[in-house]
């Protein structure tokens, strides 16, 4: 691991594991960071709305949460092709470029690969947006019949400042949270690359399975299990600057 040599692989030969894994996880990282990070921001917009309405308007809007967040990527990915792809014919059905395209930072290949990364994109931020939206409605929930909300709502504090105290506190377990969504989110880009054959990391452990090349599966896992830690490294150290109790407390035990 930490110089690199994870041995040749066996689909991909003469290349070496680390060639074939380093090629493949910019594509990864392409889909799954802004997915992600977009999954979040509008689950918890979303979520946050559904239970400051309240109502019919919460009952509905949660119900739509709950179908999303518990379909499988595998599902989804499918009837994403078949409604967007062969029967509307609006995006391509797989891949990250047209064949016979060769990536360059020109505009024509940027327009063509997204239309390829339009699929797959959806697949997983309408899944994850699901997750993420129930748990800030819950948070908010809490806020909002919180004590210090009804004191804010009796000295005539205005609805918008009242939802926005409410959001700012009900956000931080939900930048928590975001480390624990983005390990789920990992697991279905796997299956979301495979489906659409999509040139990134996922895929290529699903062609290392098929051909048994198991130092590619050992290599390839290796890279996801390493990059998930360092964004969760990363994340606990957001934390501590987002919540100044966390940055109080870790100053006190010094």
């Amino acid at each position: 691991i930490f110089t690199g040599d994870m041995g040749m692989s066996i689909k991909f030969q003469p290349e070496t594991v680390l060639n074939v894994v380093l090629r493949a996880l910019p594509w990864s990282l392409i889909l799954l960071i802004p997915a992600t990070i977009t999954a979040w921001i509008i689950g918890n917009l979303l979520g946050a709305y559904a239970a400051y309405k309240g109502g019919k308007t919460d009952n509905i809007v949660y119900s739509i949460f709950l179908f999303l967040s518990q379909m499988p990527y595998y599902w989804f990915a499918l009837v994403l092709i078949y409604a967007l792809s062969i029967k509307f014919r609006l995006f391509p059905a797989a891949g990250a470029y047209s064949v016979g395209a060769v990536p360059t930072f020109t505009w024509s290949f940027f327009v063509d690969f997204l239309q390829h990364y339009t699929l797959p994109f959806l697949s997983l931020v309408l899944i994850a947006l699901g997750g993420q939206a129930i748990g800030m409605r819950t948070m908010t929930i809490y806020e909002l019949n919180s004590d210090y909300m009804d004191y804010s709502e009796s000295i005539g504090l205005s609805d918008r400042k009242l939802i926005r105290y409410a959001f700012r506190n009900a956000i931080l377990p939900q930048i928590t949270g975001l480390a624990i969504h983005l390990g789920r989110t990992v697991s279905g880009q796997i299956v979301t690359e495979t489906v659409f054959g999509y040139p990134g990391i996922g895929y290529i452990i699903y062609q290392a399975i098929l051909n048994a090349d198991y130092p590619l599966i050992e290599g390839a896992f290796t890279v996801l299990i390493i990059s998930v830690l360092s964004m969760n490294f990363l994340m606990d150290i957001l934390y501590a600057y987002i919540d100044p109790r966390i940055k109080a407390a870790y100053t006190r035990e010094r």
